[in-house]
């Protein structure tokens, strides 16, 4: 009997234990339960068969691999398992895979018996809540291979599934080096992300996947599986998430402390990363970590509402007004991550940029043009101060600030988001001044004026 491991099945964890099975076996055909076998036992050789309460639990108690009358003998419990494993392979079961829906020759499975699962009803195996499933040989098999092409992340395991397949041959290849060099250290068998957060797992599976120029669309899943509060967090990102990052996060800027001139989008991550994390209980100072040994790549252990925001696809568009950022890199995150149109970003650029026929000094520019913006409260206002600030530019040219149809088309164009057009604005306004935040604060101390 030819087992076959060369197609994606739709199940998530049987896709991810097949891609792992494949890299681990370093093939994706068998012709016979026996060639296959061998990999099996080889498998089985790094699992621990023994019960445990914490991350790197792989089996549950009430697993027949770890519950059993020889617990205190772990070369029995290993051919015990090895036998147990060889009757699924051995039945020949009518009816349809519940997970590839491939018809007869199936494996008549307990759930429990599976690595990473519990009790009977576990919502991170299958919608299916009977106490025993119908399996083909392939499916059944691949998810005694799914732990060891996970990552520990935080409370849970961690694993990625893409539309591209360069990408998830790419992740499995990473896990099981991992994997592989966990073996022969004696140490837990699960590759350890060493990051606690999974939004900030996610940054950095993409900033890798960014410097080997791989993009696609990627579900990245969290799962647990303890027996109480057993639960999920699934996240997608886009491909466009992962090109933003090739345009402005360079590979060359982790090596050395951020600066603004060098990376700003870099600067921005180490900016908004809190400055203290716990580490086993024990409080780690940003400053030893990050200052003293110029390691940016610690700062994704950092709780960051950047990134946070950015992973959850969630517009970030008022961390780059609050800290004045470029108008270069809001262009690139308007048009590549919210879609604007060029003609848009143009005519709102222009308007800023027109402005500057005052040549008034930075203080004054601020007061007059930029603060009015600032303390907008509603769209109705927003649109009076546009009409104001035609007014005046009116009053130093014959030129228009902006004509009828650019403030209704691309100004505040119908379905969009005035406040979005607000700050959009205010970037481009900040552009053409040289103040520093502290002095914008000050400026504005008992200041309750709008021009």
């Amino acid at each position: 009997m030819v087992l076959d491991f060369s197609k994606s099945v739709g199940d998530p964890m049987v896709e991810i234990g097949r891609l792992g099975l494949v890299e681990f076996c370093k093939k994706d055909k068998f012709e016979s339960i026996e060639e296959l076998k061998q990999f099996v036992e080889k498998l089985f050789t790094s699992y621990v068969f023994k019960t445990a309460r914490t991350l790197n639990q792989i089996f549950s108690d009430n697993s027949k691999f770890t519950h059993n009358s020889s617990k205190n003998d772990l070369n029995k419990r290993y051919k015990n398992a090895i036998d147990y494993f060889e009757s699924f392979l051995n039945q020949n079961n009518n009816g349809y895979c519940i997970s590839c829906g491939t018809k007869d020759n199936l494996s008549n499975v307990e759930k429990m018996v599976f690595p990473l699962t519990t009790g009977d009803k576990n919502v991170n195996f299958t919608s299916n809540f009977s106490s025993n499933i119908l399996m083909c040989k392939a499916c059944m098999t691949s998810l005694f291979f799914a732990p060891i092409n996970m990552k520990k992340v935080d409370w849970g395991k961690a694993f990625a599934i893409s539309n591209n397949q360069e990408i998830n041959i790419y992740w499995s290849e990473n896990n099981i080096k991992m994997y592989q060099s966990n073996i022969v250290k004696n140490i837990d068998i699960l590759p350890d992300s060493k990051i606690n957060i999974f939004e900030n797992f996610i940054y950095s599976t993409i900033e890798e996947l960014q410097e080997e120029e791989l993009f696609g669309d990627i579900t990245f899943y969290l799962i647990s599986n303890v027996d109480r509060n057993t639960k999920i967090e699934l996240v997608h990102i886009y491909e466009k998430q992962i090109r933003f990052i090739y345009q402005v996060a360079p590979k060359f800027f982790k090596n050395e402390l951020p600066t603004k001139q060098k990376d700003e989008w870099n600067y921005l991550i180490f900016k908004h990363a809190y400055k203290e994390r716990k580490e086993n209980g024990k409080k780690v100072k940003f400053e030893n970590e990050i200052i003293d040994d110029k390691s940016y790549e610690s700062t994704i252990k950092y709780f960051n509402p950047l990134i946070i925001s950015f992973i959850q696809g969630k517009s970030i568009l008022g961390f780059f007004k609050r800290n004045q950022s470029s108008w270069n890199l809001t262009k690139i995150y308007l048009k590549e991550i919210k879609g604007m149109r060029e003609e848009r970003l143009n005519v709102i650029k222009k308007v800023a940029d027109n402005l500057q026929l005052f040549n008034e000094d930075d203080k004054t520019f601020y007061k007059k043009f930029v603060r009015p913006i600032e303390m907008t409260k509603s769209q109705t206002e927003f649109r009076e101060n546009l009409r104001i600030l035609m007014r005046k530019f009116l009053s130093k040219s014959d030129e228009l600030l902006f004509t009828a149809d650019e403030m209704v088309l691309y100004i505040l164009p119908s379905g969009e988001s005035w406040y979005e057009t607000k700050d959009i604005l205010l970037i481009a306004l900040y552009e053409k001044m040289n103040l520093k935040e502290e002095t914008i604060e000050n400026l504005n101390e008992g200041d309750d004026e709008n021009e």
